[in-house]
């Protein structure tokens, strides 16, 4: 016995990037970016040392 599939659901509409960005501002300072808390001291200084292992193994 075969059973016939029902309708498929209607997709939801995709918003543009327009509707996305209607109420976001422009940056104006970099101040503006900068949060504190983002990374824990531990965590930024392993993340800059990979940074610099990874810089310095591109070069060789």
């Amino acid at each position: 016995m075969t059973t016939q599939p029902g309708p498929s659901p209607s997709p939801k509409p995709t918003p543009t990037v327009d509707e996305i960005f209607a109420k976001a501002t422009p940056v104006s300072s970099i101040d503006e970016l900068a949060q504190d808390g983002i990374f824990d001291d531990d965590e930024l200084d392993d993340f800059l040392a990979d940074l610099r292992q990874m810089r310095r193994s591109s070069i060789a």
